[in-house]
């Protein structure tokens, strides 16, 4: 005799949580960090270029190690904490020594044209994106 079973309309429908997770590993980039200190990155993208933004106060620009290899922008650096004698500490929320930031861009990128600027405490990278990812416009002919 076959076996009945009941059909549960929700069995086949993805959690808000699963699909959340879906949604940030398909996300377009992948930025990781690593070392003792992780600095602040703002990641946004325009028609023509990724720009990355990092807050850095107080750093020079012979403080940072920028390399770009398959497709992955990689920002390196070291922030020195300043000795100060006779003084006790009573918070310290300031993280100072090695870091490293890696973002992985979906599309092809123009690593010739790349550039980097610091001012006021902010490192501007204006990654500009290859001819093969930008957008291109199809015009419709009638005939």
């Amino acid at each position: 005799m076959a076996e009945l079973s009941r059909w549960d309309p929700f069995q086949e429908m993805t959690t808000l949580r699963d699909a959340m997770n879906q949604l940030l590993s398909e996300s377009f980039v992948y930025p990781t960090h690593r070392g003792n200190t992780a600095v602040a990155l703002d990641l946004y993208e325009t028609e023509n270029e990724y720009v990355a933004r990092l807050a850095v106060p107080g750093l020079q620009p012979d403080n940072f190690d920028i390399t770009m290899q398959q497709n992955v922008l990689t920002i390196s650096g070291h922030t020195q904490q300043e000795q100060i004698e006779g003084v006790q500490y009573h918070v310290r929320e300031q993280r100072f020594g090695d870091f490293t930031r890696s973002i992985q861009f979906p599309t092809p990128v123009n690593a010739d044209q790349i550039h980097a600027n610091l001012a006021d405490g902010l490192l501007s990278i204006n990654i500009p994106k290859a001819e093969v990812a930008k957008p291109r416009r199809i015009m419709v002919k009638s005939s």
